[in-house]
C-alpha cells in the first residue's frame, strides 16, 4: 500500500531531528526540504547500523556514502565521487590503499576499476545522527493515514490532492508527481516486497528532496521485518528519497536522482550499472562544505 502525505515545516519531525536540521539549514537553498533530512542531506547513500554489508559494484555514486558501523562497505568496478564515512571504525573491501580501521584522506582506487575521490572517515558523528534522524522520521511519517489509489499505468499525482494510497509501479509506468516548490510529498509503502521499476518524474517546482518514499513497517529498535525494496528501472530515471530502515534494499541497473537510505540487518545492494546522483539543491553547497571539511581534516591529520 502506498500513501501520499502532504506535509510542511516541522509538523512531522521529532525534536532531535529539528535540532539537527537547524544546524545545516544555512547551507541549502532548499531550507524546508533540508528540514526533513537533517544531517542526512550530506549523503547520497546511508547504510543502516548492522553487522552486514553495503555492496557497490559497476556504477557511480555522486555524493557521500554514510555507513552505520560495524557494517562493511564493499566496492568493485565503480566510482564514488565523494567520501565514505563510518559511524565507528572504518570497514571496507576493495579499496587501495586499505584505510581500515581508521581514517585516510584518499583518494583510493577501486578493485576492478574506478575510484573513491574523497576520504574514508571513521567515527563520524554525523553518520550516527543522520541514521537516527531518518529512522525516527520513517516511524513518525508512517503513522499517517490515506485513501486508496491504484497505479496501473502512466499517471500524474497532484501534491495538492492531500492524502492518498496506492499500489503497483511496474516498468511500463511513469509516475509523475506535480507540486510547487513549497510542497512536500511522502509515500508510505507497507507492501512486503515493493518494486519500483518505472520512471518517477517531478514537475511544477517540487524537487527530489521534497519527495520521500518511506518503506514503513518492521521493528524500529532491531531494524528488522520491514518491506524488501527493489528498484530496477532498466536504466530509466527515478527521482526522490527512498527510505527503508527495517527492510532489505536492492537497486539494479537504475538511475536515481535522489537518495538511498536504510538497509535492515541485511546486505544493501547497489549493483549492475546503477547511478545515484545527490539532488542538485544540496550538492553544490554540500560540495563546498565538504571541500572545506576535508581540507581541515587533512591538515589536522598531517601534523
Amino acid at each position: 500500500m502506498l500513501s501520499i502525505v502532504r506535509c510542511s515545516g516541522f509538523r512531522h519531525l521529532t525534536l532531535a531531528t529539528a535540532v539537527a536540521l537547524a544546524l545545516v539549514a544555512g547551507i541549502s537553498s532548499q531550507a524546508r526540504a533540508t528540514f526533513t533530512l537533517g544531517g542526512a542531506a550530506q549523503f547520497a547513500v546511508l547504510g543502516q547500523f548492522s553487522n552486514n554489508q553495503t555492496n557497490f559494484n559497476n556504477g557511480t555514486i555522486n555524493g557521500d556514502v554514510g555507513i552505520g558501523s560495524p557494517r562493511q562497505f564493499t566496492a568493485s568496478n565503480g566510482t564514488v565521487n565523494g567520501s565514505v564515512r563510518f559511524s565507528g571504525a572504518s570497514n571496507t573491501t576493495g579499496l587501495t590503499p586499505d584505510p581500515d580501521p581508521g581514517s585516510n584522506p584518499g583518494p583510493f582506487t577501486v578493485s576492478g576499476g574506478g575510484s573513491v575521490t574523497g576520504a574514508v572517515v571513521a567515527n563520524d558523528a554525523t553518520v550516527t545522527s543522520a541514521l537516527n534522524d531518518m529512522n525516527n522520521l520513517s516511524l513518525t511519517l508512517g503513522g499517517e493515514a490515506g485513501t486508496n489509489l491504484t497505479l496501473t499505468s502512466t499517471q500524474t499525482i497532484l501534491a495538492t490532492s492531500g492524502t492518498l494510497d496506492g499500489t503497483g509501479l511496474n516498468n511500463a509506468t511513469t509516475l509523475t508527481i506535480s507540486g510547487a516548490a513549497s510542497d512536500y510529498v511522502v509515500i508510505n509503502v507497507t507492501d512486503n516486497n515493493p518494486a519500483f521499476n518505472g520512471k518517477i518524474v517531478l514537475t511544477g517546482g517540487i524537487t527530489a528532496d521534497q519527495v520521500l518514499f518511506n518503506m514503513f513497517g518492521g521493528n524500529y529498535t532491531t531494524h528488522t521485518g520491514g518491506p524488501t525494496l527493489t528498484i530496477n528501472t532498466n536504466g530509466q530515471v527515478s527521482t526522490g528519497i527512498f527510505l527503508d530502515p527495517n527492510g532489505a534494499m536492492q537497486m539494479t541497473n537504475s538511475v536515481l536522482n535522489g537518495r538511498f537510505f536504510g538497509g535492515d540487518v541485511a546486505n544493501q545492494q547497489i549493483v549492475s550499472g546503477d547511478t545515484i546522483n545527490i539532488p542538485e539543491s544540496s550538492s553544490a553547497a554540500l560540495a563546498a562544505l565538504g571541500l572545506l571539511w576535508l581540507a581541515g581534516w587533512r591538515r589536522s591529520h598531517s601534523r
